[in-house]
């Protein structure tokens, strides 16, 4: 068995990127940008043949998905399903910072430390994104991509290059950006690309 790439691919911008909404798990449809990204995003792979296509379940990643890969089986990994931001959800940024300034504070300084009012935490996500790379491992695919969401393509970087605490903020995906991984098994993964936005001709930048 070959080297591995997995490309990592954040869904396409939806209205509640614009404008500053969490999402968590709310089942939110891309935006018309949104879809104009994902269509930018299949012209990047025009020149690579991905083998095999895992995507979140929640429909932003799943429309992402079957834009980029028209000719692909979509299938759907619970394990990339988005951080769980229970009370949170659908809830205004600029609403939490004011209302609740010390929950803010987690999550802009030490998110790895928060739990989100009925949901879950970034440990919980890493539990189970570490989980799909070992599969991933036994795979005999050697082109796979991975569509989800922003928590969760950060925490499946962290788990690939070993990095457990203090990594959500230090490094930044934006929607419908690539990045790749090669996996092999003397070197395990390497961060080959990040966040490449080449392909994009406009995007949201959402720092917190």
């Amino acid at each position: 068995m070959g080297k591995k790439e997995i490309y990592l691919i954040r869904h396409g911008e939806t209205e509640s990127n614009k404008k500053g909404i969490f999402r968590g798990r709310l089942d939110i449809p891309l935006s018309d940008t949104g879809r104009e990204q994902a269509k930018f995003t299949k012209d990047y792979f025009n020149t690579i043949n991905i083998e095999v296509v895992f995507s979140s379940p929640l429909i932003r990643a799943v429309e992402t998905a079957e834009i980029i890969f028209p000719e692909k089986e979509i299938i759907i990994e619970e394990r990339l399903n988005n951080l769980d931001l229970g009370s949170w959800s659908g809830i205004e940024k600029e609403k939490i910072k004011k209302e609740n300034p010390e929950r803010w504070k987690l999550w802009t300084e030490t998110p790895e430390k928060i739990v989100f009012p009925n949901g879950e935490s970034i440990r919980d996500v890493y539990k189970r994104v570490c989980n799909l790379f070992e599969f991933i491992k036994t795979m005999k695919y050697e082109k796979i991509s991975l569509i989800s969401h922003r928590s969760v393509l950060k925490t499946l970087i962290a788990c690939a290059v070993g990095l457990k605490n203090d990594f959500f903020w230090k490094f930044h995906l934006d929607n419908a950006s690539v990045s790749t991984l090669i996996y092999d098994k003397k070197r395990g993964y390497v961060l080959y690309k990040l966040n490449d936005t080449s392909h994009l001709k406009s995007f949201v930048t959402e720092w917190f």
